[in-house]
């Protein structure tokens, strides 16, 4: 079973709270050095909830490194479990009026997307599956997997390759070189 969720999240506001948000994020990492439970409540400056910290914030924790760009900007990239901290950016967004766009994704369990929230409201949440996600965010790489894959033994049968998410937009050339590669492996 899969565990780590990778994030990337770009997160835009006035000076004054992403320094309140910074100086919180640090204190509620300072112990452990990732947020869970009690500490996304610290870093948002909320008093603890009762319930599920999965349902509050769609993860069970997150390994969050931050790095200041600017005055008005921050990033924030880590691992989470099982799934991307989206309800985090958005009590994040909403308590600091901050606009935040980020990225994930878990080829253990199939998925990547993207997520956009401006002061607690949603602008836009799209998730796909791994392969889609990998095709949309960088092709080039996704054919060289594919085919580094395929080299590997991953697939059985020409059926699987061609039945692939890739393969009805790979080039002519790109589809040759995969059954090339694949014939290759067979022998």
């Amino acid at each position: 079973m899969a565990n780590h969720c990778y994030n990337y999240a770009s997160l835009k506001g006035s000076k004054e709270m992403l320094d309140l948000f910074e100086s919180r994020l640090v204190e509620a990492t300072k112990e452990n050095g990732h947020l869970w439970y009690e500490t996304f409540f610290q870093a948002l400056g909320k008093e603890k909830e009762e319930g599920d910290v999965y349902n509050f914030f769609g993860t069970k924790w997150f390994d969050v490194l931050h790095i200041r760009e600017s005055d008005t900007a921050l990033i924030l990239q880590g691992s989470s479990a099982w799934g991307p901290p989206l309800g985090f950016y958005i009590d994040l967004s909403s308590v600091y009026q901050l606009s935040i766009t980020s990225q994930y994704d878990e080829p253990g369990c199939d998925f990547g997307g993207w997520f956009e929230v401006t002061n607690g409201s949603i602008t836009l949440d799209r998730s796909v599956s791994y392969d889609e996600y990998m095709w949309e965010t960088d092709n080039d790489y996704a054919i060289e997997k594919f085919i580094n894959d395929i080299s590997e033994g991953y697939y059985d049968t020409v059926d699987q390759i061609t039945n692939h998410y890739y393969w009805d937009k790979l080039s002519t050339t790109d589809k040759n070189l995969a059954i090339d590669t694949f014939n290759e492996y067979k022998s």
